[in-house]
């Protein structure tokens, strides 16, 4: 539900302000409620709802917006043999700023397949820095899409017991830096 060409000015900063109140809230989790992103972007109740029917619809609209920061990262990457790098620790600090967005796609089964469809965009993305950092020898020849979004869950997984959004940042830097060091053309492959 992107901006309406020729909205008011008045229209467009509260929509803003919505996406900025629901990014910040659900960094820290998925119990947000409706009232609670209102209060925190500082309209009503009617121009949320205006906006964003449920939070499904402003869930999705955030899950789009990150698809997008990682196409034009991709976009702007290509042809680096370092652009999966680029991408994976884009992708690690997106999951880390969204936590509670993964929460609430376990518990709302739209969000979940809103998710599904950003991951199958992402895999799209992340398939040509793939192959290229693999040709470069900077990637072992095994890793594969499906180990990215592995990767990921890993990531995901040691931000569990992490409290707080800075918590959880450095939870998955951690675990993608430990990960990235095993992932090297010389990584020897474990077993099959």
């Amino acid at each position: 539900m992107a901006p309406i060409e020729g909205q008011r000015r008045d229209a467009r900063r509260n929509r803003a302000a919505i996406l900025d109140a629901a990014r910040e809230l659900l960094a820290e989790s998925a119990e947000v409620p409706m009232c609670e992103v209102a209060r925190r972007a500082g309209v009503g109740q009617a121009t949320l709802y205006r906006n964003f029917p449920d939070r499904r619809v402003l869930a999705a609209e955030i899950l789009g917006e990150q698809v997008e920061r990682i196409a034009r990262l991709a976009a702007e990457c290509a042809g680096d043999p370092d652009a999966f790098f680029v991408l994976l620790r884009s992708l690690v600090e997106g999951v880390a700023s969204f936590y509670g967005l993964s929460q609430l796609a376990r518990e709302d089964a739209c969000v979940g397949s809103e998710l599904e469809r950003s991951r199958k965009q992402i895999a799209e993305l992340m398939k040509r820095p793939l192959r290229d950092a693999k040709a470069a020898g900077a990637l072992r020849r095994d890793f594969s899409l499906d180990d990215t979004f592995l990767l990921l869950g890993m990531v995901k997984g040691a931000m569990e017991s992490a409290e707080g959004p800075a918590a959880r940042a450095a939870a998955a830097a951690r675990a993608l830096t430990l990960v990235l060091d095993g992932l090297g053309a010389g990584s020897a492959p474990g077993p099959r």
